[in-house]
């Protein structure tokens, strides 16, 4: 359903810059320039929200679609998409927290000590913030 809205939006978005296209073009001044924009963006923004509601609209039909959708957003499969998300995020700020680390032993290079400096407190306020949402949440649920 909420889909379904997001493209009907699109959709609509595209049809009033096609209006206001026309608009532009039967006044007397020149928007030459103005009106071509509109008149492509309107057409990829129809063309993108007709053309993925009838995908989502023949989908929707299809039982093989929707227990595919079932699956995809059980429980479990949340449960495991957060956790592996939780993972790349710790490891990324790692990574981040270590090229600091780098870029401090090699001042020689002529990069400053702030840059090693702010990536340290990026993992330090990563760290904080993930450990009071953790207890936030362990405390809300």
């Amino acid at each position: 359903m909420k889909n379904r809205v997001v493209l009907l939006s699109l959709t609509i978005a595209g049809l009033f810059c096609w209006i206001l296209m026309f608009v532009l073009n039967a006044s007397s001044r020149d928007f030459g320039g103005i009106s071509y924009l509109l008149s492509v963006s309107g057409a990829a923004l129809v063309g993108t929200g007709v053309g993925s509601l009838i995908q989502l609209e023949r989908l929707s039909r299809d039982p093989a679609y929707r227990q595919r959708q079932k699956a995809q957003f059980d429980e479990r499969n949340q449960a495991i998409r957060d956790r592996a998300g939780c993972i790349a995020g710790f490891l990324t700020v790692g990574l981040l927290v270590v090229s600091g680390l780098i870029f401090l032993g090699l001042e020689w290079f002529g990069i400053p000590d702030w840059v090693g400096w702010v990536f340290i407190g990026i993992y330090l306020f990563y760290t904080l913030a993930f450990l009071g949402l953790y207890k936030w949440l362990q405390r809300k649920m």
